[in-house]
């Protein structure tokens, strides 16, 4: 009797403390939501963050929304393909001898598929520049030098 009694008190602790932590994480991507300013609109949707740092009109918000599922689109083949070349690679290691040609050649197609991402990326960039108007360019430049601090290398450490 000692046992179940110790037994669900286990229980109901373990099912209050996993409530908890899911209260939590609730409430903490519910702040992220809400902060304000310019580091709150980077983590906000990109392309809110894109029309509101070129101040794109409503007729190049129109044609960026074009862009944007184009760019979605092109994002989710290189996507998928990364994960079964990442799924093939990792799958090697289930093999009782692992072959380095076919290991090296995975890491050959990952590799093509990482710039194949960058491409998309680049391209995508430089359409959105094809819907600015000349006086926007200065504004575009800006958010190009963000973006590229942004995902670059991290800074060398300072000694």
């Amino acid at each position: 009797m000692r046992k179940e009694v110790f037994y669900r008190v286990i229980i109901v602790a373990l099912l209050l403390l996993n409530f908890g932590v899911l209260g939590y994480l609730w409430m903490g991507k519910k702040e992220m939501h809400q902060q304000e300013g310019p580091e709150g609109d980077r983590r906000k949707e990109p392309a809110e963050f894109i029309i509101k740092s070129l101040q794109l009109d409503e007729q190049q918000q129109m044609k960026f929304e074009e862009l944007k599922h184009e760019h979605q689109h092109n994002m989710q083949i290189v996507r998928e393909e990364s994960k079964n070349l990442h799924d093939g690679l990792y799958k090697e290691l289930h093999k009782q001898t692992v072959d380095s040609n076919v290991v090296d050649s995975f890491m050959q197609l990952i590799v093509v598929n990482a710039k194949q991402r960058e491409m998309v990326n680049f391209n995508h960039f430089r359409d959105l520049k094809t819907i600015l108007k000349p006086e926007q360019y200065k504004l575009y430049d800006e958010f190009i030098e963000a973006i590229a601090r942004r995902f670059g290398p991290p800074p060398p450490p300072h000694h």
